[in-house]
């Protein structure tokens, strides 16, 4: 698995979706301080701006938008590039199976959402003191990379899913994107009561600890038992989908007959040397 991901990490090197990565990280923190700009001060989420109140518009805009759409993208454009490149067909005959090679690729992609993670708070802290913000402290920065790293790591299990379905056919990706969008805009619409509690994004804010009574207009804390069994079941739910997937036309092979080549399933090919015998 170690050599995987080593792998996977050296190909985005030459990927340019790494650089899309990167700006859409620091599009969060520069959509949220536009926003605040603009706003009426009536509307505004703080009154007067800091750095651990630019932390907390980071987090809620990075687990609305640009961390399900850039996870889903990212890591859907890594496998799609197998396609693409047409290298799938050879990294099945190594031996790989299309289930390990996915595995690897999801690995990968897990430990990438977590730098992104990471490089977020890094970038919101930067523009942060670029503009003259205070409050910063050892405190801030430790509260805020648990917080960030936490929701990086909740978002990546969330499109899971949609990850290893968009893996089966070749250019799914950029519509699990959309759908991963509509995932994290959707948050809006579940203030209370057990929706609100077992919706994916809800419930990966409920384990950082983010109070989004200011954003959704939510009453109460979250249910953590919930929300932790809300993103078990989406593991559980990985874990199968990982099982069942294959590779497209997987089972079919060319064979040689006496009519001419012709491509078979198992059982025609089982048949047709029952009666060859």
């Amino acid at each position: 698995m170690l050599t995987e991901i080593k792998t996977e990490f050296a190909k985005l090197k030459r990927y340019h979706i790494l650089l899309v990565a990167a700006v859409g990280m620091v599009c969060s923190p520069l959509l949220q301080l536009f926003s605040q700009a603009i706003m009426e001060d009536s509307a505004k989420s703080h009154a007067v701006l800091d750095l651990p109140g630019l932390l907390e518009l980071t987090l809620w805009g990075n687990a609305q938008i640009f961390m399900p759409v850039l996870f889903t993208l990212v890591g859907g454009y890594l496998i799609n590039r197998e396609y693409v490149d047409d290298t799938l067909k050879n990294l099945l005959v190594v031996p790989r199976t299309f289930r390990k090679i996915l595995l690897g690729k999801l690995a990968a992609m897990g430990l990438l959402a977590l730098l992104m993670g990471a490089y977020s708070l890094v970038v919101t802290v930067v523009i942060g003191l670029c503009v003259g913000l205070e409050g910063l402290s050892g405190a801030v920065l430790l509260h805020g990379l648990a917080q960030m790293l936490g929701l990086a790591l909740g978002i990546y299990i969330v499109v899971l899913p949609i990850l290893i379905v968009c893996s089966w056919k070749p250019g799914r990706f950029m519509g699990g994107s959309v759908l991963a969008f509509l995932v994290g805009y959707c948050c809006l619409f579940f203030k209370q009561g057990l929706l609100r509690n077992i919706y994916p994004i809800s419930a990966v804010l409920t384990l950082i600890g983010f109070d989004t009574t200011t954003y959704t207009g939510s009453k109460g804390a979250g249910d953590l038992p919930l929300a932790i069994a809300a993103l078990a079941v989406l593991l559980l739910l990985s874990v199968v989908l990982l099982g069942v997937s294959k590779a497209p036309g997987d089972g079919q092979r060319k064979v040689k007959t006496k009519k001419g080549n012709r491509t078979l399933r198992p059982a025609q090919r089982e048949k047709l040397n029952v009666h060859q015998r």
